[in-house]
């Protein structure tokens, strides 16, 4: 393959995903919050951090 034949498969390409991305831009998210969430406050996630911590002692990571 040559590189001119390369290079416009290349620039064909760079011109279909910016044809896509004009249907379905990406949504940015407001806040940090948002994009990445946050762990909820119930039940399930404070016996996680708690076995979390048990076994850190346990391997004594953390002291």
């Amino acid at each position: 393959m040559s590189t001119v034949v390369a290079d416009e498969k290349l620039m064909s390409l760079i011109r279909e995903i910016q044809a896509k991305k004009k249907l379905n831009p990406p949504v940015a998210k407001k806040t940090w919050r948002e994009a990445f969430g946050t762990m909820p406050d119930d039940e399930f996630s404070r016996e996680a951090a708690r076995l979390g911590e048990e076994w850190r002692r346990s391997e004594k990571i953390a002291e």
